[in-house]
């Protein structure tokens, strides 16, 4: 039977829910934070416990969030891989990248390689943004963090005025987050779909509004129609199978892929694959059972 450890950046409150269905499940599980582990050399080894447990004593080892512990992801997992216990997500494995989550310009150059469509990009220096994305991409245009929360660092500048001042505040923020940038032409997507892959298996999906969507959308009876928010019941096969295949490019076995459907032509995009998605949305709109099927898909491996 495999034994599960499910380990987080800073506190294991919001893992423990995994105990209770592992517990159900009759599965061995431990939850912990990467501040619990610790090695001693001893004998010409140094053996990595957590609470105690040898980590090789597990058979799968599921790294949930990293936050900054950049340090201790890389005991982990060279550890894990000299004792052949299965890290998840399976990125974490891989020699090439060596910061998870994947930055937006490398996560859109691998989508690129891999056949996957996204949204016209510019990456480069802040500068040389302001000075080309007007011309690529004509007025409005997105810009992202490459790093950071999800969500956080997006702007749209939709005239001169508009990214003149902004660049004077990207400035300024990259000076204190440590952060690049990346460009993208504006989708006139008015919904944008999150669709929950789990082992290569979509498992549920949601729609939200997007951010801008009143800059193109017709209002009726005077008023800008709500956007939706609920189930996508069922996940439209077309979506499904992009999203499988956009987090297998990126080699994540757990996660959340952005979908983004053109109004007008029905063009699908992939904005990105979240390796730590927030699962309260799915839960309340799907009444998806998440730790349960992450439990029972990390059992089988």
């Amino acid at each position: 039977m495999s034994k599960i450890l499910v380990i987080v950046g800073g506190g294991t409150r919001h893992i423990e829910p995994f105990v209770k269905e592992a517990k159900e499940l009759n599965v061995p599980l431990l939850t912990a934070s990467f501040s619990d582990l610790e090695y001693l050399t001893d004998g010409g080894r140094a053996i990595l416990k957590v609470k105690g447990e040898d980590i090789a004593s597990f058979s799968v080892v599921y790294i949930r969030l990293v936050g900054k512990r950049f340090e201790e992801v890389s005991l982990l997992v060279n550890h894990c891989k000299q004792h052949g216990v299965r890290v998840v997500d399976r990125v974490f494995e891989r020699e090439d990248l060596i910061r998870i989550p994947i930055p937006k310009s490398v996560e859109v150059k691998l989508f690129i390689e891999a056949g996957i469509p996204v949204p016209k990009t510019y990456f480069g220096k802040l500068a040389n943004i302001k000075e080309k994305a007007p011309k690529i991409f004509g007025y409005p245009f997105v810009i992202k963090g490459t790093t950071g929360k999800q969500g956080h660092a997006v702007w749209s500048p939709r005239n001169e005025n508009e990214l003149d001042e902004l660049y004077e505040k990207l400035q300024e923020f990259q000076k204190k987050k440590k952060m690049n940038f990346i460009a993208q032409e504006f989708t006139e997507s008015s919904q944008r779909s999150r669709i929950f892959v789990v082992g290569g298996k979509v498992l549920a999906g949601i729609t939200r509004p997007t951010r801008w969507r009143r800059r193109f959308i017709d209002k009726i009876d005077g008023e800008f129609p709500e956007g939706k928010r609920e189930q996508l019941n069922p996940v439209p096969e077309d979506e499904a199978k992009l999203a499988i295949k956009a987090a297998s490019a990126l080699q994540i076995d757990i996660g959340g892929v952005d979908v983004l459907r053109v109004d007008k032509t029905g063009e699908l995009f992939v904005l990105e694959v979240n390796s730590a998605p927030r699962w309260e949305a799915v839960r309340k709109d799907t009444g998806l059972n998440v730790e349960r099927e992450i439990i029972k898909f990390l059992s089988t491996l």
